[in-house]
């Protein structure tokens, strides 16, 4: 995602609430807690014109590492933003 210029943050944002649960993982963190309990580290960074997630584990685990990963991109969220609960509270 490139960075709006009318909406500093957004990218980076977005990068955050992709670790939101899912329907198959609905844990929020679950993949971190997956890939720690696997012996590997995940981290990610938002550039001026793309973002990168990049993970390491086990070579025996890459496969739910990925589908896990996998899941993000195609599914949505089950669960809302921190951010998003304060905005709605002070909204009403």
């Amino acid at each position: 995602m490139s960075e709006p210029k009318d909406l500093p943050g957004l990218a980076h944002f977005c990068e955050h609430m992709l670790f939101l649960g899912t329907k198959k993982y609905p844990t929020e963190n679950e993949f971190t807690q997956f890939l720690t309990q696997n012996g590997g580290s995940y981290n990610a960074y938002t550039a001026n014109d793309h973002t990168n997630y990049y993970f390491s584990t086990k070579t025996e685990s890459l496969r739910p590492a990925l589908d896990r990963l996998r899941i993000f991109f195609c599914t949505q969220k089950t669960q809302t933003h921190p951010t998003q609960d304060r905005k709605s509270t002070r909204l009403n």
